[in-house]
């Protein structure tokens, strides 16, 4: 369950810890679950989370939904926003599950567009998936007509599209999930019930497998997409004096095109290489090295592609520097900012941002790179880890982790920026201010991203071995 929410979260849709995704939470199984699932994906360097509920007032019990779904929010440490409505008036032409599912549509696109988010992710799994074909087809729809609903439309993400109701189920009991089933779901009164209860299991007996059948069947119907290079701009890259960053846009014309003007490369790239290109923009991998002709390397991370002369790994620091706050300090790998928020501040929500709290007056910060021993609590399980296995399950490449910044109290790691907070120093619920720690990343050349401070080493930069 975990690794299928993981793959479609990161993997496919290509979100990191800097994107913010909100969660349609109704507090049902499907979104329960899906909640449950990303909050591991975040642990493995996915999203920040929003979850978003909202109270269709259909039957009595619904306030108390909200509630349960308030009260599980609060002890994940997710924030929520939540709108409860009128009971739903349907247009002309509407019956009142459209209504219905009209005003739960609208609040997810407000609230989402007022968050900034990357996506909504819904708790639609592949049952739903089955009964969405059948319908399209009963209504006579073309070819797309079997795709059904897509994992990915660039706006909502069904993580869960490929994970079947009793998976679902098993799982949250499992994990002891609080969930609340909607009576709706039971009623004849709605065509999708009837086509779950009395259509499909009609189906299975006649062509056992057909669920499975049609799922695959909608899989094959969707179209192929086109590797699309993401923008390097707030992404972390190996530090190097001759990198570039490929523009972002349909892989083969951007990638033709830098390689054009750089007057190096002469000779075109293979079918080998495109293969290799599309499997790292594909599984959006972490950091990954590919050998060019001309002696040229390309880094893909995070869907975005870097060009090198060679391959690099950033340098440890010699020493560590101090640090004051509110302060900006440039470092070879980009600006580390330091200040003190009001709890009021709405950037606490930034993904961008770590919150701490406030340290001693006479506590000494300061920031480094890692050192063997270096060990940080888990908010997941309260233990204490060693921080290089931590950076390796946080998605930071090899090539990174020894010049990734971290900031330390009295010489103790507390945070890495973008990464990682120890447990033992997150602010307190009643905290009148937090200290907040952010990162941007040294921007590429060509990357259009802000400049004005440092970009490279000042230092060698080491090569490693081709």
């Amino acid at each position: 369950m975990r690794d299928a929410v993981y793959r479609a979260t990161v993997r496919t849709a290509g979100l990191t810890a800097r994107d913010l995704l909100a969660v349609a939470v109704s507090g049902g199984p499907d979104s329960m679950v899906l909640l449950d699932a990303l909050l591991a994906a975040r642990e493995r360097g996915g999203p920040a989370l929003h979850v978003l509920h909202f109270d269709h007032a259909w039957h009595d019990g619904s306030a108390a939904v909200a509630r349960d779904v308030h009260a599980a929010c609060r002890a994940r440490g997710v924030a929520i926003t939540s709108e409860r409505a009128a009971r739903p008036t349907p247009d002309r032409g509407e019956s009142r599950e459209m209504a219905a599912r009209r005003l739960r549509h609208d609040f997810l696109r407000r609230a989402g567009a007022q968050l900034g988010v990357a996506r909504v992710a819904t708790g639609h799994q592949a049952d739903d998936q089955v009964e969405t074909i059948l319908m399209n087809l009963a209504r006579g729809g073309g070819p797309e007509a079997l795709q059904g609903m897509r994992l990915d439309d660039g706006w909502t993400l069904r993580p869960l599209l490929t994970v079947w109701r009793r998976q679902v189920e098993t799982y949250a009991t499992i994990r002891c999930l609080p969930t609340h089933r909607d009576p709706a779901n039971d009623t004849p009164a709605y065509r999708r019930n009837r086509i779950r209860h009395e259509l499909i299991p009609l189906l299975d007996e006649i062509y056992p497998g057909v669920r499975k059948a049609l799922l695959r069947a909608g899989g094959l119907a969707a179209p192929a997409a086109e590797p699309m290079v993401g923008s390097a701009q707030g992404i972390r890259m190996p530090l190097a004096p001759d990198r570039r960053a490929v523009p972002a846009g349909p892989l083969r014309e951007v990638l033709n095109a830098t390689l054009r003007t750089d007057g190096r490369s002469t000779r075109q790239l293979g079918e080998s290489h495109w293969r290799a290109l599309q499997r790292a923009l594909a599984d959006n991998t972490a950091g990954r090295w590919i050998q060019l002709p001309g002696g040229r390397w390309a880094y893909a991370r995070d869907r975005a592609i870097g060009l090198y002369d060679h391959r690099v790994s950033d340098p440890r620091w010699p020493a560590s520097a101090d640090l004051s706050v509110p302060s900006e300090v440039d470092l070879a790998t980009g600006r580390l900012k330091l200040r003190y928020l009001s709890p009021t501040k709405e950037e606490w929500d930034l993904p961008t941002i770590e919150t701490l709290a406030v340290p001693p007056p006479d506590a000494k910060l300061a920031v480094r790179t890692p050192r063997p021993g270096d060990r940080l609590r888990s908010s997941v399980d309260g233990r204490r880890h060693d921080l290089a296995r931590l950076l390796r399950r946080r998605r930071v490449p090899a090539a990174l982790r020894d010049g990734t910044p971290v900031v330390t109290i009295n010489d103790q790691p507390v945070c890495v920026p973008g990464v990682v907070v120890d447990a033992d120093h997150h602010p307190p619920p009643d905290a009148h201010a937090i200290l907040a720690v952010s990162m941007v990343w040294a921007p590429l050349p060509q990357a259009n991203a802000p400049g004005g401070f440092v970009t490279e080493p000042p230092t060698g930069v080491r090569t490693l071995d081709t």
